[in-house]
């Protein structure tokens, strides 16, 4: 089809028709033309062009672009797979519902890639939606580039807002996840941790900081169930913000190693920071019920002469331990 030449009025009727919400390809389409003649005279007459993303929803509201609904799977039931993406939206992913614009979805944007790719697989995994898959260059020097994953879908965030809030301040842990057995708590204490926890190799504790101290109080909860102490402490933030931040830490040996056996980290710099401080155990394969009858070993060595050092090498103790042990029962006898 010939394309025709535009008259007077039709171009000084082109600012009207683009401002209406009408596009510039829509507007081709109508006078029968080149889209290029189209912006060319828009730009002649300096008309304000819409940006993508609001030409995006003029289009959505024209019904031009059709509004591609990602549904979910039929009867969903709570799995391993969403107790870890509960657990990491209670840390470090985060929820957009704006009703307003239209827009939903649940993401994860981290500086760990081996982080955001366990996340984006298990939502797939579950969900059965495809998230993004985005790299985020950082313009600082003292930032750290960004690995992004988003879902977007309505009914996905609708289910997710079905278990409870995710705000950072408000969070909780879900009642299905109390109450369910240890894998699944298991799972959600994982995409917390993968979120917030930490490691700290000279005091060999394994940690994790919210500025939520109830929910964290519900990790601890979980924790315990699992057979794994914990203490929580909690102090004020420098200024400006003086919000409470809380510090929750898993420290003896035996409930770092259940810790390590049960959760974990999907983090490799954590998990092998996690293996060098618990392979640094004198005793790892001592088990607690055979540690009195190493410490009467100890004692006894001890007492036909043989050093501290030697005894922690023959018994595979700690020396610290070993001079402890021997010192309490010198106490003791004196």
């Amino acid at each position: 089809m010939v394309k025709r030449k535009l008259t007077e009025a039709d171009i000084l009727s082109l600012p009207e028709l683009y401002a209406s919400g009408l596009s510039s390809w829509a507007i081709a389409k109508k006078f029968n033309t080149y889209h290029s003649n189209i912006l060319h005279h828009l730009k002649k007459l300096k008309a304000e062009r819409r940006n993508k993303s609001l030409a995006a929803k003029e289009g959505v509201k024209a019904g031009r672009i059709p509004i591609k609904r990602n549904k979910i799977p039929a009867g969903l039931e709570l799995t391993e797979d969403l107790a870890y993406i509960l657990g990491v939206l209670a840390g470090d992913g985060y929820m957009h519902y704006n009703i307003n614009q239209q827009s939903y979805y649940a993401g994860l944007s981290a500086t760990d890639k081996e982080f955001v790719e366990k996340f984006r697989k298990v939502l797939f995994n579950f969900f059965k939606i495809n998230p993004t898959n985005e790299f985020k260059k950082s313009k600082k020097l003292n930032y750290r580039d960004q690995y992004i994953s988003r879902m977007c879908s309505k009914e996905a965030c609708d289910f997710i807002n079905s278990f409870g809030s995710f705000g950072k301040y408000c969070w909780k842990v879900p009642e299905v996840i109390i109450g369910a057995n240890n894998q699944i708590k298991s799972a959600f204490i994982k995409g917390f941790f993968d979120s917030e926890g930490e490691i700290d190799k000279k005091s060999r504790r394994v940690g994790a900081t919210s500025v939520n101290l109830e929910g964290l109080k519900q990790v601890g909860g979980l924790l315990g169930s699992l057979g794994i102490r914990y203490s929580i402490t909690s102090e004020k933030t420098p200024l400006p913000n003086r919000r409470l931040k809380s510090r929750l830490r898993i420290q003896d040996r035996k409930s770092v190693e259940l810790f390590n056996k049960h959760i974990g980290f999907t983090i490799t710099r954590k998990q092998l920071l996690l293996n060098t401080f618990l392979g640094s155990y004198k005793f790892t394969k001592i088990l607690p019920e055979r540690l009195n009858e190493l410490k009467k070993e100890a004692i006894y060595l001890r007492e036909k002469g043989l050093s501290y050092a030697s005894i922690a090498n023959k018994l595979n103790m700690s020396l610290s331990t070993v001079w402890n042990v021997c010192n309490l029962n010198k106490a003791r006898n004196y």
